[in-house]
């Protein structure tokens, strides 16, 4: 019997070693339907290669020229472009709470119908808990190059910064394959779709 209690105790404890927890991104986008962006629209990319840019910038501009490419978007220079795309990357720390369920016991002492009673309470206490977390956001925008010059697509994407720096192609590429549409939700990042490289 304690044998058998031992064995199935190992393997619950595997199987909720085994679990793992997924890294996700938030995505929002915004597509003005009056001018529409289709996927092979001529978007013009920013000069990211200057020496104004800084180094997070000019990485960024580099890994959306890249996911761009591979996902069969027509680039051209700003002269030929319909749209022309512009981004801002930040990185932020962000406070998250949540809770915990802590289990309680306690020792109970009281009387029931005139009988002293004693026993153990079981119980759960919820616990408030907050976090520091290190975020990455990136906002992509596109505007005509015609008359009139106006914003037609935004689209953010936001994550944890260790998750972005592992998951990098995938991060980019989430809110880029959003580009003409508006959508609103979670993406997983390690999903099995593999990202353009």
């Amino acid at each position: 019997m304690k044998r058998s209690f031992l064995i199935l105790t190992v393997l619950f404890a595997a199987v909720a070693l085994a679990g793992c927890e997924h890294p996700y991104a938030r995505v929002a986008t915004l597509q003005d339907p009056k001018y529409p962006v289709a996927h092979d629209s001529k978007i013009a990319l920013p000069d990211f290669e200057s020496p104004a840019t800084d180094l997070a910038n000019r990485l960024a501009g580099e890994a959306i020229e890249e996911q761009m490419r591979a996902m069969g978007f027509h680039l051209t220079p700003p002269a030929d472009a319909d749209f022309q795309l512009s981004f801002t990357t930040a990185d932020k720390d962000v406070s998250q709470s949540y809770t915990v369920s802590v289990p309680t016991i306690s020792n109970m002492v009281g009387t029931a119908g005139g009988r002293p009673v004693s026993g153990t309470v079981f119980g759960n206490d919820v616990v408030p808990q907050t976090r520091t977390v290190s975020m990455t956001q990136l906002e992509i925008w596109l505007q005509r190059t015609h008359e009139p010059k106006v914003e037609v697509w935004r689209g953010r994407i936001a994550a944890e910064a260790s998750d972005v720096r592992q998951f990098q192609a995938a991060f980019f590429r989430a809110l880029l394959e959003n580009i003409g549409a508006s959508a609103n939700g979670a993406v997983q990042l390690d999903a099995d779709k593999t990202p353009a490289k």
